[in-house]
């Protein structure tokens, strides 16, 4: 009979985060129809980018109960993600990282269709597919 429990020790073992392959379209500017690999991002990851675009919403609301408290919320970052996932998942074929935090600033001055179609594809193959949805329709509602 089989075990087919997952222990601690095998889970933490386990090397689940996967690369693949993309080329871009060939619609795209110099970029088109080259190649490069990409990683799944990691929950950590995941999760940063949600707080990241979802996160940080914020508005100030004055209470009027004998505690008189204040509620904080903000309004959601909708910029700046694209250059982020990038950097977190662009990798050689063995998933090694290619750029790093310090590159955002540079990439943030390439393609932004190139920059954002990678990123795209990222949150795809990190099954992430709600939020590219919703990032779809804020850059729809941005272009009207």
């Amino acid at each position: 009979m089989s075990n087919n429990f997952l222990t601690r020790d095998m889970i933490l073992g386990l090397q689940d985060i996967t690369t693949k392959e993309i080329t871009l379209p060939s619609s795209i500017p110099v970029w088109g129809n080259q190649k490069l690999y990409i990683r799944q991002l990691t929950r950590g990851e995941q999760d940063e980018f949600l707080k990241r675009q979802f996160g940080s919403m914020r508005a100030e609301q004055q209470g009027t109960g004998k505690k008189g408290s204040t509620q904080v919320m903000s309004a959601p970052d909708l910029y700046g993600h694209d250059a982020w996932v990038f950097v977190h998942s662009v990798c050689d074929e063995g998933g090694t990282l290619l750029f790093g935090l310090k590159d955002i600033d540079l990439l943030n001055r390439k393609s932004g269709e190139a920059i954002g179609y990678v990123a795209k594809e990222v949150l795809k193959f990190s099954r992430m597919d709600k939020d590219v949805e919703e990032l779809d329709e804020v850059e729809a509602d941005i272009k009207n």
